[in-house]
């Protein structure tokens, strides 16, 4: 038995020495070349045609997309594509799947940029709609993994691989390709996370992976790296595996825009040559190697800075600096060279893109090997939309800075999202005004307290609560008492008393009233009477994963949520209490078309759709006679439903809004607070002042095309007439005046019906043990 177990292993020895025999030559030879990489490649959806859309856009498509067409007076004439993309984007038995190389005609009402196209002809018969190919929007590499500029050994100063050396691979000069401290280490980490979070690579299994083709973690991959590093210190001088490696090494990325090597590095982050940099330029940019987006200067600049700390530390502790040299530089500025401007049509949906895909495949492949992959990554992006959410912003947020006369170095901000609440996929994210003059993505990247878009929430866990302490059903003509009013809370320790937003108060008033004027003291009540736990467990079943403070005040917004986690919340209210996980990414495949990963959504029923359907009903009065009336003046005629939002200081001003079809989020706002506070006049920013404008200008322009529709009748409602002073079933007596008819979810139990002669007992102040 042993002699057989012997025998295995030398034959497995010997089948392993020759496949390392075999792929030696391949690490050698690229060693000394260069290698070409297919670029990874992000696409927008599917672009869909269909009437009434005006001739321009569907012209602006065929241009964008490279088609060859005929024009004949009302007509437009071309020949569709081969479909060289996942055909399972397109909806299933849709004409488009056999439409591949058949001659198309579209009919107008005209010949006029603005005319209407009327009907689609495919193959000589009509179709209601027809599917275009998804268009290019970026690419994550140049295509080439070139170095621009390959700097010999001699060249490149001291301090730039000490530096390297001290973060990377400390025990690189004395190893010979591995190091066995530092994959004991990994192998540790790895254990108890039970995932490839670390590698324990060396300079040189770190060339030698950047080398291979091989894109995968695993433990086979690691083997491989280990025993070609062994051969390559064999066969080449430290000196030249650190040139090669200081000429390779990946730095990050900007759009298309690869950074290769620290002599495009120096370049590209300072605008300097080598022998320019600062110790501290050195350090921050050796500190970028072990996650150049992780690490980046230009989107996460204190994280940057306290890794470049790190790396001047790890030089004093190799000998390489004295501590005195290393705390001067720590006190340097860093001046980044202005970012270089890149072709991009939606950049932070791009940076979103990039993020989910670092994020999904983490334990698969480095950020570095996913754009070098020669991915097709098949997105959500409408680009149509997009283009008009980018210049809605910028016109906006531009707009509101004139109007308030903000200084430029003042920076007043803007971000919008938006997506389609039947399938999850989002549309559109905007993520500042102006992405050429400061790529920091506030969809990414921000949380910030959220005001007054967080109310539906409180009003939402009361209509699921049912009644209040004395049997009374919470719904639209519940009366809420709006006076000044005192919360002593914590034992006794803390007093709240909240105001409304114009020092106003409307005495009683009803349920839905309350939430359409955005009343804070009745919010606030009815948000302490419903229970903060029962309010935060409701806004957790709506998607909401930001922790959430229990306290008073959450009632009136004060957690801190992303635009996508108020996106995603909304979208459930949109969609009757279905879930679907927002995504932006349909598909990914490789160059060949093969598919490596198809995103397929799962709906699923997240709160029941009778509170859900009121409280939809309850949010469309905020257009119609609440706090987004004024939408109406602006041109928006659609029927809609949503919240404004306003928070301290006027810091940040939200919308948050939906039509049956589209969901949007906006946000207008400081990145720092002390901006406001700090100036002589304080920009009033509001949600219906500043917010929502952005959100009317960019809805009107995204459903142009499409036909106004309204919010199905919900068969879990029924009109009840309501004593507004009991908030119970009115008696036939009742005065007409006291009678509110309102809709309630069918079969509410509201016990025997009652006329009241006034409204419950003022409550000034109210007790909480």
């Amino acid at each position: 038995m042993k002699k057989k177990l012997f025998i295995g292993i030398i034959i497995l020895l010997l089948a392993f020495s020759a496949y390392i025999w075999v792929l030696y030559p391949q690490v050698e030879r690229l060693f000394n070349e260069k290698v070409e990489y297919i670029p990874t490649r992000i696409y927008s959806d599917l672009i869909r045609i269909h009437p009434p859309q005006p001739r321009k856009l569907i012209l602006e498509y065929l241009k964008n997309l490279g088609y060859s067409y005929q024009t004949q007076n009302d007509q437009i004439l071309f020949t569709l594509h081969p479909i060289q993309y996942p055909t399972y984007l397109i909806p299933e038995t849709h004409a488009t799947l056999e439409g591949a190389n058949k001659p198309i005609t579209l009919q107008f009402d005209g010949n006029t940029p603005g005319s209407a196209l009327v009907s689609i002809i495919l193959n000589e018969k009509e179709i209601s709609e027809l599917f275009l190919e998804p268009e290019l929007i970026a690419t994550l590499s140049s295509g080439t993994k070139q170095i621009r500029s390959y700097t010999n050994f001699q060249e490149i100063p001291a301090y730039i691989w000490k530096a390297i050396i001290a973060i990377e691979d400390q025990n690189f000069l004395e190893h010979k390709g591995f190091d066995v401290k530092g994959i004991l280490r990994a192998f540790w980490v790895n254990l108890k996370t039970l995932s490839f979070a670390q590698g324990g690579s060396t300079i040189t299994q770190q060339l030698v992976k950047n080398l291979l083709t091989i894109k995968t973690k695993s433990i086979f991959r690691k083997i491989n790296e280990l025993f070609l590093a062994i051969l390559l210190e064999i066969r080449y001088d430290k000196e030249k595996i650190l040139e090669r490696y200081l000429n390779e090494v990946y730095l990050g990325q900007v759009g298309h825009l690869e950074i290769h090597g620290v002599t495009e590095g120096a370049q590209h982050f300072f605008g300097k040559k080598l022998n320019e940099l600062s110790l501290a330029e050195i350090a921050l940019m050796a500190g970028i190697i072990r996650g150049p987006f992780y690490y980046s200067p230009y989107r996460h600049i204190n994280r940057s800075l306290e890794r470049m700390k790190l790396v001047l530390q790890k030089m004093v502790e190799r000998g390489h600096l004295a501590q005195r040299e290393a705390t001067e530089a720590m006190k340097l500025e860093i001046r980044l060279a202005p970012q270089k401007t890149v072709v991009n049509k939606a950049p932070y949906f791009t940076d979103y893109v990039k993020a989910e895909l670092i994020r999904h495949l983490k334990d698969k492949m480095t950020e570095e090997e996913i754009a070098l992959s020669g991915f097709r990554i098949y997105t959500t992006l409408d680009a149509r939309l997009s283009i008009i959410a980018e210049k809605t912003v910028l016109e906006g947020v531009t707009q509101l800075e004139k109007q308030n006369r903000v200084h430029e170095n003042e920076k007043l901000e803007g971000a919008l999202a938006s997506v389609d609440p039947t399938t999850g996929f989002i549309k559109v994210l905007v993520g500042g005004k102006h992405y050429a003059q400061s790529n920091f993505n506030r969809i990414l990247n921000m949380k910030r307290q959220v005001g007054s878009t967080f109310k539906p929430f409180v009003y939402l866990a009361a209509l699921t609560k049912g009644k209040n302490q004395s049997g009374t059903p919470f719904g639209p003509a519940y009366p809420l008492e709006d006076t000044p009013w005192k919360l002593t809370f914590d034992r006794g320790k803390q007093t709240w008393s909240p105001q409304n937003y114009e020092k106003e108060y409307e005495g009683w008033t009803s349920f839905r009233n309350a939430l359409a004027h955005s009343l804070n003291v009745a919010t606030a009540r009815l948000g302490v009477e419903v229970g903060i736990q029962t309010i935060i467990e409701t806004a957790k079943k709506l998607g909401i994963q930001s922790e959430l403070p229990n306290v008073p005040s959450l009632s009136l917004g004060v957690a801190a949520l992303s635009p996508v986690e108020l996106l995603q919340a909304y979208a459930v209210i949109a969609h009757h209490g279905v879930q679907d996980e927002l995504t932006v990414i349909r598909a990914i495949t490789y160059e060949n078309g093969k598919q490596f990963a198809r995103f397929i959504y799962h709906p699923k029923e997240v709160y029941p759709r009778p509170q859900i359907d009121l409280l939809l009903d309850l949010l469309q009065s905020v257009f119609t006679d609440g706090t987004a009336k004024v939408a109406q003046k602006l041109g928006f005629d659609r029927p809609a439903a949503g919240k404004t939002g306003t928070t301290s200081h006027y810091r940040d001003s939200w919308f948050a809004g939906f039509t049956p079809d589209l969901v949007t989020v906006v946000w207008v706002g400081f990145d720092q607070e002390e901006t406001n506070m700090n100036r002589k006049t304080t920009v009033k920013l509001t949600g219906a002042g500043s917010a929502l404008p952005i959100w009317v200008r960019f809805m009107s322009e995204a459903l142009e095309s499409e036909p106004p529709l309204a919010f199905p009748q919900s068969p879990y409602l029924s009109e009840i007439s309501i004593d507004k002073l009991s908030g119970n079933l009115s008696t036939s007596g009742c005065p007409e005046t006291q009678i509110i008819l309102e809709k309630y979810i069918s079969g509410t139990d509201f016990g025997s019906p009652s006329c009241a002669q006034d409204y419950p007992a003022p409550e000034k102040e109210k007790i909480l043990e």
